[in-house]
């Protein structure tokens, strides 16, 4: 029966990673996008940072520095691409917390934590 926890928990671990990579590369693009739009040089450069950081704080600086640059032109793919982005982000943070909450209930129902 502890075999089936521990295999449950691997699997709430790969979800959680799973999840949380996602998360990050919808977010890379994402701020690619929106630098873009916003006319920012290098939005690559721009996403990496955002997504790279302890806590976080790349995001937190790129989301201080944009507000300098107003939204100059957006066409309706890009709005489009950023509508889809936004969503397969949910997907991730729900892939992200399913991952967290299997691994933790399996890790706890079998007295291993």
């Amino acid at each position: 029966m502890s075999n089936l926890y521990i295999a449950t928990a691997a699997v709430g671990a790969a979800a959680l990673i799973v999840g949380g990579f996602f998360c990050m590369y919808q977010l890379y693009q994402l701020v690619q996008v929106d630098a873009e739009c916003r006319g920012l040089k290098h939005p690559k450069l721009w996403g990496l940072f955002a997504v790279s950081g302890n806590g976080q704080s790349g995001l937190i600086l790129y989301l201080i520095g944009r507000r300098k640059y107003p939204i100059l032109s957006m066409s309706e793919e890009q709005k489009e691409l950023i509508g889809t982005r936004k969503k397969r982000f949910g997907v991730g943070m729900l892939f992200l917390t399913a991952g967290a909450i299997v691994c933790v209930l399996s890790l706890l129902l079998s007295g291993q934590f």
